[in-house]
């Protein structure tokens, strides 16, 4: 699956530098703001707004946990593979690359195996 975004969108997100350092840090692993902001060295509020801004353009997952003594918190974890820009004429274009989970993957291969055996392909 990917998206086309304008190149100012994702420009303007990722010149935040806390911003790619949250993409690269939940990357392997969900974290939270807290650990976020420790791991940035930066203050949580600044982490949640970088998070905003990296949630709206869909480049986050967030989960909501509930610890052992019944507190809530949210977990962010980069569900991007990659982010690519292309030059096309005089134009930026710009296609992000989200991960697919198990099923998706199979869901496309299926539906893909099933398109070049009806000569669709």
């Amino acid at each position: 699956m990917s998206k086309e975004w304008g190149p100012d969108d994702i420009f303007d997100v990722l010149a935040s530098e806390t911003a790619r350092e949250i993409l690269l840090l939940s990357r392997s692993e969900s974290m939270s703001a807290q650990e976020l902001a420790e791991r940035c060295g930066t203050s949580k509020p600044t982490v949640y707004r970088r998070v905003q801004k990296l949630d709206e353009y869909d480049l986050l997952e967030t989960d909501l946990v509930v610890d052992d003594s019944g507190n809530h918190y949210r977990t962010f974890r980069t569900n991007t593979d990659r982010i690519c820009f292309d030059i096309e004429e005089d134009d930026w274009i710009v296609t992000v690359h989200f991960e697919e989970d198990f099923v998706e993957r199979f869901v496309s291969a299926w539906t893909t195996l099933g398109q070049t055996e009806n000569g669709n392909a």
